[in-house]
């Protein structure tokens, strides 16, 4: 592991347990088809990228939110909003977040990520 990596392993606590931490660097799922891909993340978004001034956790993640959902990324929306919480975000701003998107994206993109957010907060026993 180097310099980099480091960081990075340092920067996704902000976002995630120490249990997910052992778990992203101990069982990649994709490490048989892509092994390079769990550093290359690790490295670069959180150790370049996510560990840059001006920005605190919080708003990072609001930010990764919008743009997986923008994307229509289905599984990287439950990730992001369930390291939004860790990081800090409220169920009520990710919602408000979600529905300021409607004018840009549309209904259904926005619609979608509502429900993985609602499955999200159900399974961690959360209101809005």
């Amino acid at each position: 592991m180097n310099e980099r990596f480091n960081k990075g392993l340092e920067t996704i606590k902000n976002y995630v347990t120490d249990e997910e931490v052992t778990k992203m660097v101990e069982h990649d799922a994709l490490a048989d088809i892509a092994p390079d891909l769990r550093k290359m993340i690790i490295e670069f978004a959180y150790g370049e990228v996510y560990s840059r001034e001006g920005l605190d956790a919080k708003s990072r993640a609001l930010v990764v939110i919008t743009t997986v959902v923008t994307q229509g990324a289905a599984p990287q929306t439950k990730t992001h909003i369930t390291r939004g919480l860790h990081a800090g975000l409220t169920p009520k701003e990710i919602v408000e977040a979600l529905l300021q998107l409607v004018p840009y994206i549309g209904f259904p993109r926005v619609q979608n990520a509502l429900v993985i957010a609602q499955q999200v907060f159900q399974e961690r026993e959360l209101t809005v």
